[in-house]
């Protein structure tokens, strides 16, 4: 087992209102002595994540500013990262409100480059430690060594839609896993900003137009 690194939980926020006091709130309730980098920013999600984890050399959990975390993410995402060497991204389980239910834990990708939300609905203790594909940006534990090894998000996907995707396929074709741990639990009060912005997120032709062979051919 490799020896855990620091860890920065990193939140980039445009509104940076009371949505966000209680999300920091939540992290230092649950949390012991978190670091946090709050990136209050006009510049979208992808390019203000990008710009924070350049602004540390830790290991980053990156985190929406419209959540609640119920556990400590940095203990649980932090353990799984570094029970092996070859772990680049750790995923958390979101919940929905009323916490009894998830709402997202890893990510479907279909062979036309479709998504779907992997356990939509299902109960909150139903879910184990899971190799995934690709894992939702709200709560994602990135190493600083797999950073190191293939660089930041991909900008082409201007609002963030499909990026996090993108990053998994990157991280797993560099020779490092993606996997979830449901110890690490959040409440996700989804589409708090691109809904109020009006940002569409269609990203799906530039995915397919970089990773569409590879889909079809079940290489990634």
């Amino acid at each position: 087992m490799e020896q855990e690194k620091s860890c920065t939980i990193v939140i980039p926020t445009y509104f940076g209102n009371k949505m966000l006091h209680n999300c920091i709130v939540s992290i230092f309730e649950k949390v012991q002595s978190p670091k946090i980098y709050v990136y209050k920013n006009d510049i979208g999600w992808l390019k203000a994540c990008n710009e924070a984890i350049k602004n540390t050399q830790d290991d980053v959990i990156l985190l929406n500013d419209d959540t609640v975390v119920l556990t400590d993410i940095v203990r649980e995402m932090s353990r799984l990262a570094y029970s092996d060497e070859k772990i680049g991204i750790v995923g958390g389980k979101a919940l929905s409100p009323n916490q009894d239910t998830i709402i997202n834990y890893g990510i479907y990708i279909a062979p036309d480059g479709n998504t779907a939300h992997k356990y939509f609905g299902q109960r909150r203790n139903s879910v184990k430690v899971e190799t995934q594909k690709a894992v939702e940006g709200s709560c994602m534990f990135i190493k600083r060594d797999l950073i190191n090894a293939i660089g930041v998000f991909d900008e082409i996907y201007t609002n963030g839609y499909r990026a996090e995707v993108d990053y998994a396929f990157r991280a797993r074709v560099g020779g490092f896993k993606c996997v979830s741990t449901p110890k690490a639990e959040y409440v996700h009060f989804t589409s708090q900003t691109s809904g109020p912005l009006g940002i569409v997120n269609d990203t799906h032709e530039i995915f397919m137009q970089k990773w569409g062979t590879a889909l079809k051919l079940g290489k990634v």
